[in-house]
Formats: structure tokens, C-alpha cells, sequence
């Protein structure tokens, strides 16, 4: 698909591309006054909407040839992006963790953390897919291991075991996915909110009767994280607390089930 490049309403460029996922993509000129320019103006700011980008330093230093700044820098995107960038800074928000350089034995998870565990790239999981991401004992952990390894999603990224939380679980169920719970996505502009939505968009909307409580834990690591696009998933725990699932840039999340323009309008309206 060819990129659109469009300044909204002459105050933000963003640089997308249609990647045939309906919770990404997003017409902004249909929703917004647009121009489409051929010149930038030095060292203006744009966004990615491509999807994931495999290669994000390298994405810097070609749109920094047309005289653009990505909104996220390397650095940025690194600690946005990847649990080792982010983990360190809210360690005490988020279920304790650790990354490994390949998959551990099962004897060290054992020792380390008990049964059961979540496992996921170092980066992100594999679509949410139960039996590659919820091992309950040591035989269920190799049976994981051996779809890791041949998983294209998974194969590539470190391994990285998580303490298993159990969540507070909602109505319904998405076939191929991990039981859906009060989970929610949070945008953040530079250290503000700028929207949420719940995460299991498939599913009815839902809330949560204490819903400030945990948009007061993704404000804290929001603001520890420092990342100027950022998004910041949390959950609520079936004992009443919230946690922080994962940290991304907010250049390749989804919308999820919130407006997408809502959250273009709140970020126009802080440029």
C-alpha cells in the first residue's frame, strides 16, 4: 500500500499506511482537514501509522533526509517498545519479569517463579494465544516451548517469563485468545492523557467502577517511561488492584475500542 502523507488541519503531520487491521487503520482525511504536502517544513515533527516497523532508527534517518522529526526517537521508541526499555522503570508496577537470551529449562522457572507463568517475546506476544503464553506446569511449559521456537511472531525475540496474575475477567470469550479481563489501552502526549478505550474491543464495552484508580497507575509509569507518543496498557486484578500490562509506542497501537478521533481531536488540540 502506498503511504498518505497528510498535515491535519495544518498543525500535525502524520505519515500512514492502510494495513488492513480495522482496529488500526484510521481515514484521517476523511475525519479531518487535510493538505497533502511534497515539501516540509525543516525539522517539523510527523508520526508513523505503518504498523510495526522493523527497523525504527532507520525510518528516523530517511524521514530526517526529508527534514522531518519522528515524534519518538530511537531511544524513545526503544524504551517505549521493548520490555527491557521499560520494564526497569516500573518494575513495581507491572508483574515481575525477567528476560532471557534463549528459553529457560523448566527447573529454572520452577525455582524462579512457580507454575504457572506467562511467557512472551521480549517485545509482544504471539496474537494472545493461550498455548503460547499461559504454561500452568512443566510438561505444559515444553509443549510452549516447542511453539515458540516455530511460532514466526516468537521465534526471533527473547523469551521473557512473567509472574502470572490472575485478572479480573469480563463476559464473553474471543476464540484464540487468552480469557479476555478488565483490561484497558491509555495515549499519552507528552505526559498527558489523551484517551482510552477497553482493550477487548471485539467484545461489549465495559468499564470499571474505579476506573481513576487505575488510570492513576498508568499516569505514574506514563510519566516514569517519559516517552512523548506512548500507550500504556493496565488491567485490574481480581483482587481489586491495578496493574501495568505493557508499555508501546503509541506510533504502532491499535485503537482498541476507543475513538480514534477522539484521540486525534485531544492531540491536535495540545499541538
Amino acid at each position: 500500500m502506498e503511504l498518505n502523507i497528510a498535515r491535519l488541519e495544518d498543525r500535525l503531520l502524520v505519515i500512514s499506511r492502510k494495513i488492513g487491521a480495522p482496529a488500526y487503520d484510521f481515514d484521517f482525511q476523511l475525519n479531518f482537514s487535510c493538505v497533502h504536502p511534497f515539501q516540509f517544513r525543516g525539522g517539523e515533527v510527523c508520526i508513523l501509522r505503518i504498523g510495526p516497523v522493523a527497523h525504527y532508527a532507520q525510518e528516523c534517518g530517511e524521514k530526517a533526509g526529508w527534514g522531518l522529526r519522528l515524534v519518538n526517537s530511537p531511544q524513545e521508541h526503544f524504551r517505549a517498545s521493548e520490555l527491557e526499555g521499560w520494564y526497569p522503570l516500573i518494575s513495581d508496577l507491572t508483574p515481575a519479569t525477567r528476560v532471557f537470551d534463549t528459553l529457560p529449562s523448566a527447573a529454572e522457572i520452577e525455582n524462579e517463579f512457580g507454575w504457572p507463568v506467562f511467557v512472551k517475546g521480549s517485545r509482544q506476544t504471539s496474537r494472545h494465544d493461550p498455548n503460547l503464553s499461559v504454561a500452568r506446569d512443566a510438561a505444559d511449559y515444553v509443549r510452549l516451548c516447542d511453539g515458540y521456537r516455530l511460532d514466526p511472531i516468537l521465534h526471533w525475540q527473547r523469551p521473557a517469563v512473567r509472574q502470572f496474575v490472575d485478572l479480573d475477567p469480563i463476559a464473553g470469550d474471543v476464540p484464540g485468545k487468552v480469557r479476555p479481563s478488565r483490561e484497558f489501552r491509555t495515549f499519552w502526549w507528552n505526559g498527558e492523557l489523551v484517551g482510552y478505550g477497553h482493550y477487548w474491543y471485539q467484545l461489549p464495552a465495559y468499564g470499571a467502577p474505579d476506573m481513576d484508580e487505575g488510570l492513576a497507575v498508568a499516569r505514574k509509569a506514563a510519566k516514569r517511561v517519559s516517552v512523548p507518543f506512548l500507550v500504556v496498557d493496565i488491567a485490574r486484578k481480581c483482587d481489586g488492584g491495578w496493574i501495568v500490562i505493557e508499555c508501546n509506542d503509541a506510533q504502532e497501537a491499535g485503537y482498541v475500542g476507543m475513538s480514534p478521533h477522539v484521540l486525534w481531536r485531544n492531540i491536535l488540540d495540545r499541538v
